[in-house]
């Protein structure tokens, strides 16, 4: 039995933690700001792949009940929480606690939160190999792996009953690492043998089941600068989906080329452009003009630039009428 997963999908989501535990799982949709929280990616068998995640307090009201105001009052103070992403991409769940512990304390005296965004992308592929049959594999991203019977359908054809009757014998492993046909490799076969595995449940009619990721189905990520007056050209041969995008001043190097000193001087001078991602997230390719007319001007007298990052997801789709 050799099944194969492939169409990609996508799902954006913005959880709000208090100081408690966010769990990210694959099975129902939910939202809550209180403790031990669970939330849940749209659909089983994607995996999760985060676009932003910030620590902090960006504003009065978000985890704001039975807490006295003065913690509430710096809305200015974040920090960005890079370890979520390490934790969390490309696995189908994971748990990541909002603590100063974990991510430092980025204003003291103000009570904080994890604010995360993410996408479900992907699909894991399951190999299953009955026993004495070679599992083929891309190691890279193995999420899980177990080899005995957990079930009695799977690789019983032709098995006498007493053979597989057995359902509560499985052990959990790891191929990639216990077979040397796949160290370096990015494709393998792996043989699912007790020789190999162990013997579980002798007796028992036993199979290998895989369930991995390919490293060709991570997002691709893409970046751009657009210099004040020009015009920002976003493209994807998939789909677009902007993670940040920022239109003003952070250093004194970007777009300074025939710029008088004072005009780099401001480098504390920026405002969320959300009109990137309004303007072209979903589509193959768009373009937004890096201007104050469209962005508003955060810092009078400053040259600015329009600075995009943002991810190729999915497949993208022509409809003809």
């Amino acid at each position: 039995m050799f099944l194969i997963f492939i169409q990609m999908k996508f799902v954006l989501f913005t959880l709000f933690l208090c100081g408690f535990i966010l769990k990210i799982n694959v099975s129902e949709n939910l939202l809550f700001c209180f403790q031990h929280f669970l939330f849940a990616l749209a659909e089983e068998g994607q995996a999760i792949y985060v676009t932003s995640a910030t620590y902090g307090r960006t504003d009065k009201k978000t985890c704001s009940a039975g807490r006295p105001a003065d913690q509430l009052e710096n809305t200015e103070c974040f920090t960005y929480a890079e370890e979520v992403g390490e934790r969390c991409n490309g696995k189908q769940w994971c748990k990541v606690k909002a603590s100063n512990y974990v991510f430092g304390d980025p204003c003291y005296g103000t009570y904080k939160y994890l604010e995360v965004e993410y996408i479900c992308y992907g699909e894991f592929r399951t190999v299953v190999a009955c026993e004495g049959s070679e599992a083929h594999l891309s190691c890279g991203k193995v999420t899980g792996a177990k080899y005995g019977r957990s079930d009695r359908m799977t690789c019983s054809y032709g098995i006498p009953a007493e053979q597989t009757k057995n359902t509560n014998c499985a052990t959990r492993q790891n191929p990639c690492f216990r077979s040397t046909e796949c160290e370096g490799r990015s494709a393998c076969d792996v043989l699912a043998s007790s020789a190999v595995f162990g013997d579980p449940c002798v007796g028992t009619y036993k199979y290998l089941e895989v369930l991995y990721l390919c490293e060709t189905w991570l997002p691709e990520k893409k970046s751009l600068v657009a210099c004040e007056g020009t015009v920002a050209r976003l493209h994807c041969g998939q789909a677009i989906y902007v993670t940040s995008a920022t239109y003003g001043r952070t250093d004194k190097k970007t777009c300074s080329a025939g710029r008088p000193a004072d005009q780099l001087e401001n480098t504390e001078c920026f405002t969320y452009a959300e009109e990137v991602g309004e303007r072209c997230n979903g589509k193959q390719w768009c373009k937004v003009k890096a201007s104050n007319y469209v962005f508003g001007d955060p810092c009078y007298g400053t040259y600015k630039y329009l600075e995009v990052e943002y991810i190729c997801y999915g497949e993208f789709r022509l409809s003809l009428h």
